[in-house]
C-alpha cells in the first residue's frame, strides 16, 4: 500500500507542478513582455513563438528522445527546461530573452503532455480513466498556478513570481525520482490522445482543450489534402465541413484571446485581478462540464449545443466594444468582464466536449484516431494562424479590429458548422 501511495503521490505531483508551472509562465509570462515593452504586438509574437514550439515539439519529440532516454530521464530535462525557460523569463530585461525563455517552455510542455499522460495510463491499466484523471490534476495545477500569482502579484513584481515558480519547480523535480522503476520504461505503444487544457491556456485562456498526436505535422498535410478535395466537393462532406470550421473557430478564439492581457490591464484591471480574472474562468469550465457530460452522452445530441455555443461566442466577442467607449467605473468593468468570462467559460465546456464527440462519430473505426489527429491539425492551425492574425489586425485596427475579427470568424465557423449539420455523412 505504501509503494502505491509513493507512485501516486510522484506521478500525480509531477502532473499538478508542470501544469502551475506552465499556467504562471503563459500569463506571467505574457505581462512581463507587456512590462518590458508595453506592446500588444510583442504580446502577438510571444503567443506566436509559443504556439509554433509547441506544435512543432508534439510533433518531434519522440524522434528525438525515444530509444534514447526513459521516461524519468525526459521528465527530469523537461523539468529542467521549463525552470531554465522560468529563469530566462524573469531575469530577462530584453524582449528578446523573454520570448526566447517562453518558446523554451512551449517546447518543453510538448513533451510533458503526453508522456505524463501515457505513465498515467500505464499506473492505471486504463485509458479513459487515466485521461480523465489527467485532466483533473492538471487543471489543479492550472488553477493553484492563477491563485499563486494572484495572490503574490500584490506583494512582488511579474519577474519575482516568475522567478519564485522555477524555485518551485526546482524544489519539485525530486518527486520525478519516486516514479517507480516499472513505469519509467517506454513502451512500444500506440500514445494516447489526450486533453492539453494547462498548454494552450493562459495567455489564450480559456482555448477549448485539444487533442494532440506527435504526428501533428502529417496530420496537417493530410487535412489539408482533404480541404482542398473538400472545396471541389462543394462542401458537401460532413466531417471535412466540421474540421474546417473548427479551424476557423479556433483561429477566431486565438484572435480574441492573444492581445487579452494587454486589453484587460488597458480597462484598469490590476495584475492579481487579471490573475483572480483566468482562476475563476477555469474553475467555469470546469464546474461547467459536470452537465456537459450529462447531457453529451450521445453523440447525437452534440451538433445543437456545438451551434448554440459558438453562435453565443459571436456576441460574447463583441461584447466588449461599449467598454473600449463608455468611460465606466472599474466596478462596472469588473462585472462586465467576469460576466464575459462567465459565458466563455460555459461555452467552452460545451465545445470542447462537442468537437472529439462529433468527429470520433463521424470517423470510420479503423480511422479514430487518424481523424482525432485531423481535428488537433485543425485546431494547431488555427491558433496559430490567429496569434499571428491578431498582431497584424491590432497594429492597424486597435482592440476594436480585434473584437470585430474574432467576433467575424467565429460567425463564419457557426455558418459552417449548421451545413455539416446538415451535410451527407461520407
Amino acid at each position: 500500500m505504501r509503494k502505491v501511495s509513493v507512485s501516486a503521490i510522484s506521478i500525480y505531483g509531477v502532473i499538478v507542478t508542470s501544469s502551475l508551472a506552465i499556467s504562471i509562465a503563459n500569463l506571467a509570462g505574457s505581462l512581463r513582455v507587456l512590462d518590458i515593452t508595453g506592446s500588444a504586438i510583442y504580446l502577438s509574437i510571444a503567443v506566436t513563438s509559443y504556439n509554433i514550439a509547441y506544435t512543432l515539439m508534439s510533433w518531434g519529440w519522440t524522434w528525438l528522445f525515444f530509444g534514447r532516454f526513459s521516461r524519468k530521464d525526459i521528465i527530469l530535462v523537461s523539468l529542467s527546461g521549463l525552470v531554465i525557460g522560468l529563469i530566462m523569463m524573469a531575469l530577462g530585461s530584453n524582449v528578446v530573452v523573454v520570448i526566447a525563455g517562453t518558446t523554451l517552455v512551449g517546447l518543453f510542455s510538448a513533451v510533458l503532455s503526453p508522456l505524463l499522460t501515457t505513465l498515467l495510463t500505464d499506473y492505471i491499466g486504463r485509458d479513459t480513466p487515466a485521461v480523465t484523471r489527467y485532466n483533473i490534476f492538471s487543471s489543479i495545477g492550472l488553477m493553484l498556478g492563477y491563485l499563486l500569482a494572484g495572490i503574490l502579484r500584490p506583494v512582488v513584481g511579474t519577474d519575482s513570481i516568475l522567478a519564485l515558480t522555477s524555485l518551485i519547480v526546482a524544489v519539485l523535480i525530486p518527486l520525478t525520482l519516486l516514479i517507480p522503476q516499472k513505469y519509467i520504461v517506454i513502451e512500444p505503444r500506440r500514445l494516447t490522445y489526450i486533453s492539453l487544457i494547462p498548454q494552450f491556456t493562459g495567455r489564450l485562456r480559456p482555448l477549448p482543450s485539444t487533442i494532440f498526436s506527435p504526428e501533428i505535422v502529417y496530420n496537417m498535410r493530410r487535412l489539408l489534402r482533404d480541404f482542398h478535395r473538400m472545396i471541389r466537393e462543394r462542401l458537401v462532406r460532413k466531417l471535412p465541413v466540421l474540421l474546417l470550421s473548427t479551424g476557423i473557430l479556433f483561429t477566431g478564439i486565438s484572435v480574441f484571446f492573444t492581445p487579452m492581457p494587454a486589453f484587460l490591464r488597458y480597462l484598469g484591471f490590476s495584475d492579481e485581478e487579471l490573475y483572480m480574472t483566468y482562476l475563476y474562468s477555469t474553475i467555469v469550465s470546469s464546474l461547467s462540464y459536470i452537465a456537459v457530460h450529462k447531457y453529451l452522452h450521445k453523440s447525437i445530441y452534440a451538433w445543437k449545443p456545438l451551434i448554440l455555443s459558438t453562435a453565443v461566442r459571436v456576441a460574447i466577442f463583441l461584447s466588449p466594444l461599449p467598454l473600449l467607449y463608455v468611460h465606466t467605473e472599474k466596478l462596472l468593468n469588473l462585472v462586465a468582464v467576469e460576466t464575459i468570462f462567465t459565458l466563455i467559460g460555459i461555452t467552452w465546456a460545451y465545445i470542447s466536449t462537442s468537437l472529439p464527440v462529433l468527429t470520433l462519430s463521424l470517423s470510420e473505426t479503423e480511422k479514430r484516431d487518424v481523424r482525432l489527429g485531423h481535428l488537433n491539425a485543425s485546431i494547431g492551425l488555427g491558433t496559430i494562424m490567429g496569434s499571428i492574425i491578431a498582431g497584424v489586425v491590432y497594429e492597424g485596427f486597435g482592440y476594436v479590429g480585434i473584437l470585430v475579427s474574432a467576433s467575424t470568424l467565429v460567425g463564419l465557423s457557426v455558418a459552417l458548422y449548421y451545413k455539416a449539420w446538415k451535410a451527407l455523412v461520407t
